[in-house]
């Protein structure tokens, strides 16, 4: 297929090659050819096959086993310089393995046949010397004999055999592709190292970011401040990733939708309401504040961010203007937190005088799983696990290596992943008692992955002398060369477990500012001169930002240190029609109290209603259907929790995950399942005289509740 240097080349102008490519590659396998690599294989195609490149089927014949090798090596869609150049660098290699064999082949025939020629002329010699009597069986045997050779020296039969081989050698080379290695697609990514996207809301796509392309650079962009443009944006792009997903969801496509936002009052009205169709079987569509203007008295269905104006006064946001509203009357979506900077669909009327929008109800925006949102973004890769990203290529995620990935996920059914309780703290004695058990039960059969949440230190580390004359930082990395010293005693666990720590608010070096306070978000790893004796006993020691994601084989697992239930009570949002409800039960069940007092209490007042749930599970469910349905970690404003302005692609949640792993020690532990996406908290490690921990298996998507007693 390749010039032996009897071809004269020519130069192709990638415009020629353009519609036989399109035809063969394209076309029939579906892939897209770059600028680049179509110059790329221009060049090539002229330099091996000449002038007669258009006039013989040989350049359709290297397309198509271009592609094939393409496939094979599952480069992905996109068709780029480089990959065509490593692409026929392998098919110059299978070149010369058919050409040795073929030539090895071609020897034994030529070796059969002259052995052949000689036992025919021996035969001839015999008949002529007058054999005669055995004529007939000697020309049978002879005749069988013959075709015996010459099918043994067919071309035919050769070129048949020497097929076989290379079919046979290459199903053995697609067999050691087709075998993964887990360790390929597994990988922590930082916040930092996470690949930058902005959200191109007219395209309504993820466009790459230019990154730092060496070490240098990206060390100096540590010391560096974020761009204005990051804090202008950051808002904007939170708000049109939810309204994009909004629009997605089927309430908001049909004309003939039930609207869920409707009250109660204007249900009745509508449905005991004669002659037109009523209103409640017409879909709202949402409105942009700036098109409120003249239209007084007016329904509206609105999507914004809720913060506090500088009156302090509530309103709404969105990146066409500003509306004050007013939620004395508003009825809020039961199971959620509604805190100043998060995204909330609100219907109501607006009236001019005033310039005030009157809120009726309030929810928020709907989830969706997260197979939809990446097949809304185009299955991109925003991770970059399975190639880089470059201005020029943007790499998607392989339906057919999915599929591969999933497979290989459940067939190992030995991998768990082993999520300690928060705050383990090093400076205290009842924290090694708990590790030093846990680390025991763990020795026996090793977890693949051990996540330890911060905080490390009870007290927060700033530039200050302890008790004892010592810096505090000393001090900390003393408490990390005693768990190094520990785990020195437990080598299965030390060679074969990888250990990722996860910083909290009392951790270098957020606290020198914060000293304990909530410091903005992601925090960053810890340093790597706290943790040198750890390294030199461990096989796998990661430091991990917070948060930090995961990526194995087909999940993403989203890992998080944060006591944000506690944050999301503090700043709720007072409703009065909620206070005056709440007032009025308690007083129900006061009098309800007294008249138990004054009679005898039947065993129905004792049994629970059948719908009643636990507070610890509202609370959860709470927690998660709010993160999940905002696609934030943090949805609050900068003055309750501070950003990072260039890192707020690490705290997004879109698409869903596969696994949350939230860290709240302010809230119980819990296990449970939102839109496809496994929620898990693991609350605090130590309790007491108990040590708590998850143990989480992803080839099930099951985890299990630990408890042990030290």
């Amino acid at each position: 297929m390749f010039s032996s240097g009897n071809v004269l080349p020519v130069k192709i102008q990638p415009p020629l090659l353009r519609p036989l490519a399109y035809r063969v590659l394209s076309k029939k396998y579906g892939l897209n050819i770059k600028s680049d690599g179509l110059t790329a294989l221009a060049e090539f195609v002229g330099k091996s096959f000449g002038m007669q490149w258009k006039l013989n089927n040989v350049t359709l014949q290297f397309l198509e086993k271009f592609a094939v090798v393409w496939r094979q090596q599952e480069r992905g869609v996109f068709i780029d310089e480089q990959g065509v150049k490593d692409v026929i660098t392998e098919m110059r290699e299978r070149e010369k393995v058919n050409s040795a064999t073929t030539a090895a082949t071609a020897g034994n025939g030529a070796g059969a046949l002259e052995e052949s020629s000689k036992k025919q002329k021996q035969s001839t010699l015999d008949k002529l010397l007058g054999r005669e009597t055995q004529e007939d069986s000697a020309e049978q045997d002879t005749e069988q004999y013959a075709g015996q050779n010459l099918a043994a020296v067919s071309p035919i039969s050769a070129s048949v055999s020497v097929i076989d081989d290379a079919e046979e050698r290459e199903t053995t080379a697609e067999e050691e592709e087709d075998q993964l290695d887990w360790k390929d697609y597994f990988k922590i990514i930082n916040a930092s190292e996470q690949p930058k996207y902005t959200y191109d809301p007219v395209k309504l796509q993820f466009v790459f970011s230019s990154i730092a392309s060496d070490d240098t650079e990206k060390a100096m962009q540590k010391f560096k401040l974020p761009d204005i443009e990051f804090k202008i944006s950051l808002y904007a792009t939170r708000l049109y990733l939810v309204r994009d997903r909004v629009l997605r969801n089927e309430n908001f496509q049909k004309s003939d939708d039930f609207n869920p936002l409707s009250s109660i009052v204007a249900m009745k009205e509508d449905l005991t309401s004669t002659g037109s169709l009523p209103k409640l079987f017409t879909s709202m569509s949402i409105t942009q504040i700036k098109n409120l203007a003249g239209r007084d008295g007016q329904n509206f269905l609105l999507l914004g961010l809720l913060a506090q104006n500088a009156r302090g006064n509530w309103s709404l946001e969105d990146p066409s203007g500003t509306v004050e509203i007013d939620i004395s009357q508003a009825v809020p979506t039961n199971g959620l937190y509604y805190v100043p900077g998060c995204i909330v669909l609100v219907e109501g009327l607006y009236f001019t005088v005033g310039n005030r929008f009157h809120v009726s109800a309030m929810t928020h925006p709907p989830g969706e799983k997260r197979e939809t949102t990446l097949e809304a973004i185009g299955n991109l890769d925003l991770l970059g696990i399975h190639s880089s990203s470059s201005s020029n290529f943007v790499p998607r995620l392989d339906a057919d290596l999915k599929v591969r990935l999933h497979l290989l996920e459940r067939e190992l059914v030995e991998h768990k992943f082993t999520f300690l309780g928060g705050d383990i703290f090093l400076d205290e004695m009842s924290t090694f008692a708990a590790l030093r058990k846990a680390l025991m039960i763990f020795e026996n059969d090793p977890p693949t992955v051990i996540v330890f949440y911060g905080s490390f230190s009870a007290v927060p580390v700033h530039a200050s002398m302890s008790s004892k004359n010592v810096s505090s930082t000393t001090q900390y990395k003393k408490n990390f060369d005693r768990l190094a010293d520990l785990f020195a005693e437990f080598e299965n666990v030390s060679q074969n477990s990888t250990l990722i720590f996860v910083p909290g608010i009392n951790d270098p070096w957020g606290s020198m500012v914060s000293l304990g306070a909530a410091y903005s978000w992601p925090l960053q790893p810890l340093s790597p001169e706290f943790i040198q004796r750890m390294r030199k006993v461990c096989k796998n020691v990661i430091l991990a930002s917070n948060p930090t994601r995961i990526a194995y084989l087909s999940q993403e697992i989203v890992i998080v240190r944060d006591d944000m239930t506690d944050r999301f009570k503090r700043h709720s949002v007072p409703f009065p029609v909620i206070e005056a409800t709440e007032q009025e039960s308690e007083l129900d069940a006061m009098k309800v109290e007294d008249a138990r007092s004054q009679e005898k209490i039947s065993i129905s007042q004792l049994v629970k209603h059948r719908d009643q749930l636990p507070a610890r599970i509202k609370e959860s469910r709470k927690l998660v259907k709010t993160i999940l349905d905002q696609g934030q970690i943090s949805p609050f404003i900068s003055n309750i929790r501070p950003i990072v302005w260039n890192l707020d692609q690490a705290l997004s949640l879109c698409p869903i995950p596969s696994t949350l792993v939230i860290c709240d020690t302010s809230a119980p532990p819990f296990d449970l399942t939102y839109n496809g996406c496994k929620s898990i908290n693991a609350g605090k490690f130590v309790v007491g005289k108990k040590a708590r921990y998850v143990e989480y298996r992803p080839s099930l998507k099951k985890t299990q509740q630990e408890e042990i007693i030290f």
